[in-house]
């Protein structure tokens, strides 16, 4: 099995949210990690790159390829403190993977 590079989540992520845009962004069940961290995508496209601080740790996000969209890492440990956030409860935020 080949190991895909953070270019590549990171890209996957995107495309879906993109896809996903005309839909409006639904609350679901969060599943199990499978990785030590999570990926969180802006649903709409953003101008200014902005970080969040959680429980004191502050998370930088990543451009995509287009620059477009905003991507954060987040470890598993802060990823529900990191749903919490305004950002991911009203939407302007969604949690990236299927």
């Amino acid at each position: 099995m080949i190991k895909k590079t953070r270019v590549q989540e990171r890209n996957e992520v995107t495309k879906i949210v993109k896809e996903a845009a005309p839909k409006k962004a639904i609350a679901e069940t969060p599943k199990a990690p499978k990785a030590n961290f999570v990926l969180f995508v802006s649903a709409e496209e953003e101008v200014v790159s902005f970080p969040i601080t959680v429980v004191g740790q502050k998370i930088t996000p990543l451009w995509d390829n287009e620059r477009e969209h905003l991507i954060w890492r987040v470890p598993t440990d802060l990823v529900e403190r990191f749903a919490m956030h305004e950002f991911v409860v009203k939407g302007r935020i969604v949690r990236g993977g299927k």
